[in-house]
């Protein structure tokens, strides 16, 4: 099978993610569901397509750099590993794209990906410019979740947006994106997430959007939301209750003088909500709204707002 068998793929707008592994299987991630296809793509099938995708994007692949990620012209993200870090004659490819358009809550209410009362009530949490942390594993849905959140937002709310890879897409009146910078070839010129959340709290933010929060930029974004800012945050986690675990551990990667029971104190005091999504057989899901009341000294005082059915 051709290269142009996948690119005829990534035609169909309905499809949001295409895994080549090693030219032995392709799936295709519709509606939030798996699907093995039942068509094999050559390996020099598959290199050629990679050669074609990454040429706008000023990066290769070759023995020198086998692991590549790049953002594609019509914003999707590939990520390529192969030899000498995959088995010889074969590459891995994932293409992920964003096929859900910000139109608001109400789009996933009609999907059926989020009751109408539980909408309404994020919507209003929005609108109050309440903090709401989105959680969930690889591919449950939160870049299109927030998306979907920021629609929501009050028009003369000024909004930033933290990422290290455009994906956030909101049609707002006063919204500014900014997306981390790579070192160059001489070691310098990287910009990192931290100083984008650094520099978006000079910017006179009423909102400030962090797109995965995974490292010491927590630290970051939380002394921000402490100066009296709203924020609105995506990160990978096992639970509602998993994320704000998570949170402490990554301001802690911030240094050493980092006290553990501040920060817990601090993001407790800031954040009002923490969103779980579950990704199922059925597609992606709204598992758990949790409203956040503080940290006692032992655990997390909290509300649960909503919970899906098991």
């Amino acid at each position: 099978m051709s290269g142009e068998f996948l690119a005829g793929v990534l035609d169909d707008p309905l499809v949001e993610e295409v895994i080549v592994l090693g030219g032995h299987r392709t799936f295709i991630v519709r509606d939030g569901v798996k699907q093995l296809l039942p068509e094999v793509v050559e390996h020099e099938a598959v290199r050629g397509f990679v050669e074609r995708l990454l040429a706008g994007t000023g990066r290769r692949l070759d023995l020198a750099s086998p692991i590549v990620s790049a953002q594609l012209s019509d914003g999707s993200r590939i990520h390529v590993t192969g030899p000498p870090v995959t088995h010889p004659g074969r590459l891995n490819v994932q293409i992920r794209r964003f096929v859900v358009a910000a139109g608001g809550l109400d789009r996933l209410v009609a999907l059926g990906s989020v009751p109408a009362e539980l909408a309404a009530l994020l919507a209003e949490a929005i609108r109050r410019d309440r903090t709401i942390l989105v959680a969930g594993a690889p591919g449950a849905g939160k870049t299109t979740l927030v998306n979907c959140l920021l629609a929501e937002v009050p028009p003369d709310r000024r909004v930033v947006t933290c990422e290290e890879v455009f994906e956030i897409s909101a049609d707002l009146p006063d919204i500014t994106q900014m997306q981390t910078r790579e070192e160059g070839l001489d070691g310098g010129g990287a910009i990192t997430l931290r100083d984008l959340v650094r520099s978006s709290l000079r910017q006179r933010p009423d909102r400030i959007v962090v797109g995965e929060v995974r490292g010491p930029e927590a630290l970051d974004l939380l002394l921000a939301l402490n100066a009296g800012c709203s924020g609105l945050a995506t990160l990978h986690a096992n639970s509602a209750l998993d994320a704000l675990d998570k949170v402490v551990g990554y301001c802690v990667l911030a240094g050493h003088n980092v006290v553990v029971e501040y920060v817990r104190n601090a993001l407790a005091s800031v954040t009002d909500l923490v969103v779980f999504l579950r990704r199922t057989p059925e597609g992606r899901r709204i598992d758990q709204v949790l409203e956040v009341h503080g940290w006692d000294g032992t655990s997390w005082r909290h509300r649960v707002l909503y919970e899906a059915e098991r």
